[in-house]
């Protein structure tokens, strides 16, 4: 999910602590277990220090440590002792107990969208991912302001309580229906290698995206069909330069951060252009979330951009910029 959806899901599980008969007597105790629960569902996010050391370090990292089994009682654990150093309440365990699950939270549902996370490390890099819920989802954003706008009439703790209750079962028809069609999916496209589902905000509608030995399928799966919109062959113009731009360390980053990057090369007078795109996003025949590798003709010359580019325009200012960097 994206920050603020985040954020009010921490809200939403602060207000559900109130059933806690211990928080919902004490003042302080509930003001910090909301701060530990609002800061907790983002604390997993705080992996972005890795910007520090440029997007090709926050692309190798990102959603992985920090979104690990083993980071989660480390998450409560450092923000529960800051916020009982700084309040006196009379429980840490019970701010500990609510912060711990608000991270949980976190990671479950980032488990549920198209990145997925690495949360079985260190016995895993596998990227855990269950393609169900967009990364905005309106109803889960929806429903906690609904929830929110019933606590000066009803009990916190009972309101959020049945709140999510529904958004679980949300979160399981979304995910028993994917499964329902990616095994269609694979029963009429037998020779397929993977099918990759893409979840929109509607329930019922889906990019999809079919790989196979010869090439990728792209479309849009909808009232139980799909709709193929574009494809393209899996041929590689200049596979050696493809093979080398993957030592870049731009490039090998990018690469680690996902498994449907696939490239495209293109020649110019004064050099080459090798796009790894990644396949997930599309708009389209573009592919935003793209790292680019300019290698000049005499190929001494090598600069990369890695990102997301939304328009037409960020995209030629990049071209350009790779073009003319020393």
């Amino acid at each position: 999910m994206d920050t603020v959806s985040h954020i009010i899901a921490g809200a939403g599980i602060g207000a559900l602590a109130q059933m806690d008969p211990v928080i919902a007597n004490d003042a302080s105790l509930t003001q910090a277990v909301v701060l530990g629960t609002v800061i907790g569902s983002n604390a997993p996010d705080f992996d972005l220090f890795y910007l520090v050391k440029g997007k090709g370090s926050y692309y190798r990292n990102h959603r992985a440590w920090s979104h690990s089994i083993f980071a989660l009682p480390i998450w409560s654990a450092a923000i529960s002792g800051i916020i009982y150093s700084l309040f006196t309440v009379p429980s840490f365990s019970h701010l500990f107990f609510w912060t711990f699950l608000a991270v949980m939270l976190h990671v479950f549902f980032d488990l549920f969208n198209v990145h997925g996370t690495q949360v079985l490390l260190p016995f895993s890099k596998k990227w855990i991912t269950f393609d169900s819920l967009p990364l905005i989802d309106p109803v889960i954003i929806l429903v906690h302001i609904l929830g929110f706008c019933l606590l000066p009439f009803y009990e916190a703790g009972k309101t959020f309580l049945i709140i999510y209750l529904f958004l679980f079962l949300y979160v399981g028809v979304r995910t028993l229906y994917s499964f329902m069609i990616k095994r269609k999916l694979e029963y009429y496209f037998i020779r397929s290698i993977r099918i990759k589902l893409i979840p929109r905000t509607s329930l019922f509608k889906w990019d999809i995206l079919i790989e196979t030995k010869e090439d990728f399928l792209f479309g849009v799966y909808s009232d139980g069909s799909l709709t193929v919109e574009h494809t393209f062959s899996k041929e590689i113009d200049f596979p050696e330069l493809v093979s080398d731009s993957q030592k870049h360390p731009s490039i090998s980053d990018f690469l680690s951060s996902t498994q449907y990057a696939y490239p495209f090369v293109r020649s110019w007078k004064n050099g080459y252009f090798i796009y790894w795109k990644d396949l997930r996003f599309r708009t389209k025949k573009f592919f935003p979330t793209l790292a680019i590798l300019f290698i000049s003709s005499d190929f001494k010359m090598k600069n990369c951009f890695i990102g997301t580019l939304h328009s037409l325009k960020q995209y030629k200012q990049v071209i350009r910029k790779l073009k003319i960097e020393n």
